[in-house]
């Protein structure tokens, strides 16, 4: 991970220069509203317009039933762009005792949003607030003609889970100007929705119409959320294992899991995720208040699907589809498709020439008797290669996009199957060169390390009767490069890091023992490359430290 290596060295410089400060927001010691580590949006310093989707929106009903704010999104009249930036902000304030639940923003039949939320604190407790951003700028496609628009968090209330979620929601768009031009976004954007695959039906479709006829290039970005006993794939077990303790009720499948995608039948790649956990999830203590990596906006994965441009450009529709094979439980899936156009072609055209994609993984499951249980190990790999051209107004653009993945999970179950220790190790890369007449056009490659630990014991008789301790260290590391082919440079790259242990235990409703504590650390670069340190540390609910450079207003 050179390109880390080169943004760590300065961060470090900076931090042993005693550069780093308290940062404003949070103060110490006195909130226990949810905040992360990884740097907000970067806003232009250029005239802007706001326009709000929800103001103080609540989730729920008078009548509990879950409830979502719609409308048409058109445009700011004073802001007619070109835009350097468009961005998402959201504010969430919630009480009571509620789960963690699933939230989403679709602008024009695109998901440009997909999360879950913080559970708030219990009853007799303050309500918690926490503020997140995203930006939408690679959709700016989307946002330049009135669109429909339809979103929020879908909650469920009862006599015991009274939460509900109060939402504001803004958009607002940053006017480019010399210093800050509008970046290069897709010419196109075909989103699709979201649709759940299932062990009923592990395959799921979608269908792109009316896609432009002169691509030029094809990025397929896919967020994958799991369900049920997907939902935290991580420490499923072999059939074998969980039938050895049926008491336990653990998860079977095995804990290897893959989206293999196609296109109009012929396989494409293969889709991961990162391994999120939701802010319910093993012990709720432990993300109170420091949530879980990427907890309220999902990590996307992107694709690079260009081989494929020369099919996508027939003027027909197109079959996009997603098979797990060793789905345990339920994965949302939302796909969306960004196009690069040619500008001085109305058509391009283009041939699919390589497309190696293993129908599966190599794989290998292994069982080992240990004192008090078993220890199951799991790896596989991945060595994809797709190739293909587009006849473009530049000349014949030859694309090979070559992806790996290496990963390894090994899963301590002992205490009867109530107790896992999962050391899970989950990495790989996607390089793409483009060429004409043999010269390299462009080269771009992305790096990512997702490393995870868990430790959990549950004694559960019901939601309401029950003792849960955990242990989880999360890591998300990527990188951004650009080169020749041959040789790389950085382009941004950043680390996550997250270590957080916890326990909760309640009798006929009650809570008797609850606590947790946490630390947390994002190193690396902003979305504009800028370096960026920020660290965070909490106990008993309660931030403890608070460490950022360069600090916050």
């Amino acid at each position: 991970m050179r390109i880390f290596t080169i943004v760590l060295s300065v961060v470090l410089t900076w931090m042993l220069s005693g550069a780093v400060a308290s940062a404003g927001p949070v103060l110490e010691g006195s909130t226990d509203n949810p905040v992360t580590p990884s740097p907000a949006v970067t806003r232009p310093d250029t005239p802007h317009c706001t326009v709000t989707l929800a103001d103080a929106f609540r989730s729920n009903a008078a009548d509990g039933s879950p409830r979502y704010y719609e409308g048409t999104l058109t445009p700011p009249a004073a802001c007619p762009g070109p835009w350097a930036k468009v961005v998402m902000d959201q504010t969430v304030t919630v009480g009571g005792r509620q789960y963690d639940r699933i939230g989403d923003l679709r602008i024009g039949g695109t998901e440009v949003w997909w999360g879950t939320t913080e559970e708030p604190s219990g009853q007799g407790t303050r309500p918690i607030t926490y503020h997140f951003d995203k930006d939408l700028t690679p959709y700016t496609a989307l946002l330049r003609t009135p669109q429909p628009f339809h979103g929020g968090i879908e909650n469920y209330t009862s006599p015991v889970y009274t939460g509900v979620y109060e939402q504001t929601v803004t958009l607002t768009y940053y006017q480019a100007d010399r210093g800050h031009p509008a970046p290069e976004t897709a010419a196109h954007v075909a989103g699709f929705g979201h649709a759940d695959a299932t062990p009923a039906a592990p395959t799921v479709h979608f269908t792109a119409r009316d896609l432009p006829r002169n691509i030029t290039r094809a990025y397929l970005e896919v967020t994958l959320e799991g369900h049920a006993c997907d939902e935290q794939w991580f420490d499923d077990v072999p059939d074998e294992v969980a039938a050895k303790y049926p008491a336990a009720g653990l998860c079977g499948k095995g804990p290897y899991r893959e989206a293999n995608f196609a296109i109009d039948g012929t396989p494409a790649g293969s889709a991961f995720t990162f391994p999120h956990i939701y802010s319910g999830g093993i012990v709720p203590q432990l993300w109170r208040p420091i949530v879980a990596i990427g907890t309220f906006s999902l990590h996307a994965e992107t694709y690079d699907v260009t081989p494929f441009a020369g099919r996508l450009v027939d003027g027909g529709s197109h079959d996009i589809s997603f098979s797990f094979p060793d789905i345990g439980g339920e994965f949302t899936v939302v796909p969306t498709l960004l196009l690069y156009t040619d500008k001085n072609a109305a058509q391009t055209s283009g041939a699919l020439t390589r497309h190696d994609v293993a129908a599966a993984p190599e794989r290998r499951t292994t069982v080992k008797d240990i004192a008090d249980g078993v220890t199951v190990t799991v790896t596989a790999q991945r060595h994809d290669v797709t190739a293909g051209y587009v006849d473009t107004s530049a000349g014949r653009v030859y694309t090979t996009v070559e992806r790996t993945r290496d990963y390894r999970n090994t899963d301590d179950v002992t205490g009867g199957g109530f107790t896992q220790h999962v050391v899970q190790s989950d990495s790989g890369q996607q390089t793409s060169v483009s060429t004409v007449e043999g010269k390299v056009r462009s080269a771009a490659r992305h790096t990512w390390s997702y490393p995870l630990t868990t430790d959990a014991t549950a004694n559960i008789t019901d939601d309401q009767n029950l003792r849960i301790s955990g242990a989880v260290e999360m890591t998300r590391i990527v990188g951004d490069l650009t080169g020749t082919g041959h040789a790389w440079w950085p382009v941004r790259a950043s680390r996550e890091w997250l270590s957080s242990s916890g326990v909760l235990a309640r009798t006929n409703g009650v809570n008797t023992e609850a606590d947790g504590r946490s630390k947390t650390l994002y190193t690396g670069s902003d979305d504009l490359g800028r370096p960026y340190f920020h660290y965070l540390a909490s106990e008993h609910g309660l931030f403890t430290e608070n460490r950022e450079l360069p600090p916050r207003g």
